[in-house]
């Protein structure tokens, strides 16, 4: 869903009924839920659930004069709200950032940086301060962006354009988050009823009348909690989708077969086999800002999946709900007891000392420097991609990401493993990973095949419950317990569903939702198509280090031929070469303009 906003000009009559609205001050081009008075309009793009369908725009209307616009916090769905209220443009983007993104200026407002061509007077150039934090962690938390002066709406964010006055303010806050631990008094089974009643509420709010509801299903607890509440509101048709690996162990093909057997439902699958990664160009452009994230492909092949079948109506989702609950229990507990006792310096010096190339290498050295920097920089977001020292030789210059923006917001000091646990649920697992990647990207690529995905673990009524509940409710177990990697995580969630599911789901260790990222360079001759297409792309000519650049694609090539010690050195590894594809095709797609559909359009 396109839109471009302007606001240099008075504003013009935007009639209810045109499909495409369009004058000098906006243009949509898909029919929004829209109302108007007094020369007030309201535009709602997406969907919410706990709003009549007819009168959403009317309800959201009144909801912000009546109440102010502190109450679209109750709102409950994946959306963005545009408003002209009283000479004054007011946007709002859903609290967990699956409604359409904003790119903004001073003057405009657009739903993706290339339509920033079409806007006069707009500078477009690169930022390559937060183009490195990209080749870091894969993406650009907002409100920064790969372009100077250009700015994204965060999730959960209000955007307000008065007289020329840019001004953004959060809806939501840690404090509020922070001071909601613990506020109710609950036992684990009464909490258990509620968190049931509430996903089946959020559940039954979603697929409404619909006559055939699909359902992403992998092997895991999230999807199948999905699945088991929805026969229990539900017993119409039902269509399930899942995404496996050719020729590799990781599939959870025959645990979504299961599951569709035992809960009836119409079942389609695919195998990703690598040739997939000839559509990338479609997938970067439809993100706007340079974008990667392991689970990507299988977002993208799952969609297209449903596409492919007709799929028509809801799309339930379970994305998100390993970050409601909090992750990384084990992590954050060593985190705190190193801090504790004293031995975060040894493990700062053992960073240093794990500069050495020898712990680039798939051995002993990089598990033991891949575990230690995980738990010693626990508050910030993964760091798959490149090192700041590999960033500073491919970009020629030296940048300063070790202390983003996006870390500003931290608290200074921590008390308690339960306050440690609550910060990094906040910021990290909900601003972070839900808000800026996995809502994100799933959303973005549903979009893109006009399908609707929306997420019932995410619903406002859960978020308000689970962050009034103490720790060891959602992780249970004492610190000792979780640093040993004995708490339990998602405890409400799995104490809900273990009677539940088939005991070949609650019974197997999680796996993740990201993909083998290596099948898609495996084949020798499409990498080397790969590795083309990045040495002749414009920025790699005009501002990385070429002869650097050329000998990551040759290092990765020769370690490729040799046989694998751990994973996540592989993963790691593809994932760096998926960082420098996205990003040539992005400035191919957004600063050089160009429409590309193919990555073989690039050679």
């Amino acid at each position: 869903m396109n839109f471009i906003l302007s606001f240099k000009n008075e504003i013009d009559k935007i009639s209810k009924q045109e499909y495409q609205y369009k004058d000098s001050n906006i243009l949509i081009d898909k029919k929004p839920f829209f109302y108007e008075n007094a020369g007030n309009k309201i535009f709602v793009l997406g969907n919410i659930y706990n709003l009549e369908e007819e009168d959403i725009a009317l309800s959201v209307y009144n909801i912000f004069v009546e109440k102010s616009q502190q109450a679209w916090k109750t709102l409950d769905g994946e959306f963005t709200i545009i408003m002209y209220y009283e000479n004054k443009w007011i946007l709002y983007r859903d609290r967990h950032g699956a409604g359409p993104q904003v790119y903004f200026t001073n003057n405009y407002c657009v739903s993706h940086p290339q339509l920033l061509h079409q806007c006069e007077g707009v500078d477009i150039t690169p930022d390559f301060e937060t183009i490195a934090l990209f080749l870091k962690i894969g993406y650009i938390p907002s409100p920064q962006t790969a372009l100077k002066n250009v700015n994204k709406l965060p999730a959960g964010y209000i955007l307000t354009f008065d007289k020329n006055k840019v001004e953004l303010q959060d809806l939501y806050g840690y404090k509020d988050f922070g001071e909601s631990s613990s506020a109710i008094k609950i036992t684990e089974q009464e909490a258990t009823e509620e968190y049931e009643y509430l996903h089946k509420k959020a559940i039954k709010a979603r697929v409404k009348k619909s006559k055939n509801v699909q359902l992403l299903l992998s092997g895991g607890y999230d999807s199948g909690g999905n699945i088991a509440g929805l026969r229990d509101v539900y017993q119409g048709k039902a269509t399930s989708y899942s995404i496996g690996f050719k020729d590799n162990p990781w599939s959870e093909l025959p645990l979504a077969k299961l599951m569709s057997e035992v809960y009836n439902t119409e079942f389609f699958e695919y195998e990703i086999d690598g040739s997939e990664i000839e559509d990338l160009p479609q997938i970067v452009a439809q993100f706007g800002d340079p974008f990667n994230e392991g689970g990507m492909m299988v977002n993208y092949a799952v969609m297209k999946l449903v596409k492919q079948h007709n799929g028509t109506g809801v799309i339930l989702g379970g994305d998100g709900n390993d970050q409601h609950f909090g992750s990384a229990g084990r992590e954050l507990a060593l985190h705190y007891k190193y801090k504790k006792n004293g031995l975060s310096f040894f493990q700062k010096t053992f960073q240093l000392f794990a500069e050495n190339p020898i712990f680039n290498k798939d051995n002993i050295f990089f598990k033991l420097r891949f575990h230690n920097e995980k738990v010693l920089n626990i508050l910030e977001t993964d760091a798959f991609g490149f090192r700041p020292s590999e960033i500073t030789k491919i970009l020629n210059q030296k940048t300063d990401i070790n202390q983003p923006q996006y870390l500003g917001e931290l608290p200074k000091n921590i008390s308690s493993f339960d306050e440690l646990f609550n910060v990094h649920n906040y910021f990290g697992d909900i601003k972070q990973v839900i808000n800026e990647v996995i809502l994100f990207k799933a959303s973005k690529l549903a979009d893109q095949m006009n399908n609707h995905l929306t997420f019932p673990y995410m619903s406002t009524d859960l978020y308000n419950f689970l962050k009034q509940l103490p720790r060891s409710v959602k992780l249970k177990g004492s610190i000792n317990d979780c640093a040993k990697g004995k708490g339990k995580s998602k405890f409400l969630h799995k104490n809900y569903l273990y009677s539940k599911l088939p005991k070949e789901i609650t019974e197997r260790k999680k796996q993740g939702g990201f993909a083998p990222l290596p099948i898609f360079f495996k084949d020798d001759k499409r990498f080397q198509k790969i590795s083309k297409v990045i040495l002749n792309a414009q920025i790699t000519k005009k501002y990385l280090n070429l002869s650097y650049v050329e000998h990551i694609l040759n290092e990765y090539r020769t370690q490729n031929a040799q046989s694998v010690y751990w994973f996540w050195n592989q993963q790691v590894r593809a994932f760096k070469i998926f960082n420098l594809l996205v990003l040539v095709i992005w400035w191919e797609t957004v600063v050089e303009n160009r429409k590309v559909n193919k990555l073989s359009d690039l050679l």
